[in-house]
């Protein structure tokens, strides 16, 4: 089926809109509480949720959000140049006298509609969809703030200086903050328009049950292995939340808006094409998008950063070693496994993912006009800043060779796609006890049919000396793999590193390629003074207090602390565990 799903970038579209509507700008700007001029018509309810979608994430940094190929910085899936990249992850944080993403102001302006939008005189067929928008937009500020701070004061309705005692709130625990987003998530699923029936590139059905499997996932994981830690929850019923996570997954299954794109006319690039195209409107896989255009004067430089240099980061060798061979085996028992003297014998009889997600020779990098006038040769290990690689393993997935030319990039940034959605389900269900094939067959196996990788069964069939958690069963262990390895650098990681309590496992040292295949070849300038490992790989943290590992500490740094203004203001406010 065809359905558009697209969406273009928010605030500029609803500019655009305003400078239309004469009635509307002689109004106050629609994100200014109160406003009492605001009537409530459809089209003032689409403008007024059009200010939030610049926190969905896109291609660069921006002030709400990194940009969505530089999120997994913050993991040990990419090594970024400065250690210090996730002080959170680093263990080097502090707490701040303001700030620190303690704000309200988005939840504030979503509750001023909230509290509102009963006066519209129009049709509620015409609103209903924009007030579904702005339940979404209230779960997706809050879940925001719980992945930060935990225990959070639930608003919801419009405050101001004279709400005394709202303002000195408590804090609630987690559980109930995670029901209450999970509630609005509901209502956002009854309000929203269904794909194919919704407005393209604004949020949907699809979206909002795609999120909430998201929110219940992770929170179900959070209350599990965080249980008995000062962050868990006390009485935690966590399987409430796998199944919620489930029932919301399988929903948007069943519905058949959605399916795995195949890639089978484009087998050596057609999972890398998924990420760099500039129009995902027939694509079948996702759910909700953001769409660049230079006409409107929406662009982004995520291009230039990838096709001209390194980005200051690079892939990481746990990474690299995560993706299983094409007997379905990982490296550490596989007879296919050549071994890494070269990143080209590290890629061959691999999961076809990995070849697609780092640079090898003689790939595309930037085409001008239609010819390739760069072709990948070498990392840019030798290089600085912004231009360096820092690994050897250098980014590919999402990299445009045609969308690089310096004027503004319009690769396309997605949002939320079925993949996810899918493992999501294979997640809470093994969670719950009930993986079975038939859920592995709908889930896992249809992302590896797509590279034809070996299906994965019940019983796994090998045991694996190097898998990352030696907490959990086998089929978890590699339900968590396929979910590393299929949104390897889409931003997941840091999150799933968090809910698992898995964090303080990256004290190891985080590894690149090895460096001897790169020495005496025609670097431009020539290769200087590259971090080596004793055992021969490059490593970028070995000068650097990372040396040993990050010094993340899990009794502290699961939450971030609160900013100490924010508790002399309300003295019902508790800092976080081990912030001072």
């Amino acid at each position: 089926m065809n359905m558009h799903r697209r969406f273009y970038y928010g605030v500029i579209a609803g500019i655009l809109l305003w400078s239309s509507c004469s009635k509307i700008l002689d109004k106050p700007p629609l994100d200014q509480i109160p406003d009492t001029e605001l009537s409530f018509t459809a089209t003032e309810m689409k403008l007024y949720s059009n200010q939030f979608y610049p926190a969905f994430p896109g291609w660069f940094p921006n002030a709400y959000t990194g940009g969505i190929f530089w999120l997994d910085n913050a993991s040990d899936n990419l090594v970024h140049g400065n250690y210090n990249y996730s002080a959170q992850l680093s263990g080097t944080g502090t707490v701040p006298p303001s700030g620190g993403g303690w704000d309200w102001g988005n939840i504030r302006a979503v509750n001023y509609f909230l509290a509102n939008y009963y006066k519209s005189a129009d049709d509620p067929a015409q609103t209903n969809t924009y007030v579904g928008e702005m339940y979404f937009w209230r779960a997706w500020f809050y879940f925001s703030m719980l992945k930060q701070f935990g225990d959070l004061p639930w608003y919801n309705q419009p405050l101001t200086t004279a709400d005394m005692e709202a303002l000195q709130a408590p804090r609630l625990k987690r559980n109930i903050i995670a029901d209450s987003i999970l509630k609005d998530l509901d209502k956002a699923v009854q309000l929203l328009a269904a794909p194919g029936k919704a407005e393209p590139l604004r949020i949907n059905r699809g979206a909002a049950l795609a999120f909430q499997s998201r929110v219940a996932l992770y929170e179900g994981a959070w209350e599990k292995y965080h249980d008995g830690t000062s962050f868990g929850v006390s009485g935690a019923n966590y399987n409430n939340y796998f199944r919620k996570a489930a029932d919301a997954a399988l929903t948007l299954m069943n519905a058949g808006y959605y399916s795995i794109t195949a890639i089978n006319e484009d087998p050596q690039f057609g999972y890398w094409r998924l990420f760099n195209q500039k129009d995902l409107s027939n694509n079948t896989e996702m759910i909700l998008w953001k769409k660049f255009d230079k006409a409107l004067g929406l662009t982004h430089f995520g291009q230039n950063m990838m096709a001209y240099g390194g980005g200051n980061t690079g892939l990481s060798k746990p990474l690299v070693d995560a993706y299983l061979c094409t007997d379905g085996k990982p490296i550490s028992i596989s007879t296919r496994y050549q071994g890494d003297q070269t990143i080209e014998q590290q890629v061959r009889q691999r999961d076809p993912r990995l070849a697609q997600t780092l640079l090898l020779p003689g790939y595309p990098r930037i085409i001008a006009n239609g010819d390739t006038t760069g072709r990948f040769l070498l990392p840019d290990i030798n290089l600085l800043g912004d231009g360096r690689c820092t690994t050897g393993f250098e980014i590919f997935k999402g990299i445009a060779p045609d969308d690089a030319d310096g004027t503004g990039s319009v690769t396309a940034s997605i949002i939320f796609r079925y993949a996810e959605v899918l493992l999501n389900y294979a997640e809470a269900k093994t969670e719950l006890g009930e993986g079975s094939q038939e859920v592995l067959d709908k889930t896992i196996n249809v992302l590896r049919d797509r590279v034809q990788l070996p299906h994965l069964t019940v019983g796994v069939g090998f045991t694996d000396p190097q898998w990352e958690f030696t907490n959990i069963t086998p089929l978890l262990n590699e339900v968590r793999r396929e979910r590393r390895v299929e949104l390897a650098l889409e931003g997941y990681r840091f999150d799933d590193l968090m809910r698992w309590r898995a964090a303080h496992l990256i004290k190891r040292p985080l590894y690149g390629a090895r460096y001897q295949q790169f020495a005496g070849k025609p670097f431009d300038p020539p290769l200087n003074n590259i971090p080596v490992s004793d055992n021969g790989y490059i490593f970028p943290l070995k000068n650097t207090p990372a040396a040993n590992g990050w010094q993340f500490n899990p009794n502290r740094d699961y939450l971030q602390p609160l900013p100490s203004n924010e508790l002399v203001l309300n003295k019902s406010l508790k800092q976080n565990p081990g912030w001072q």
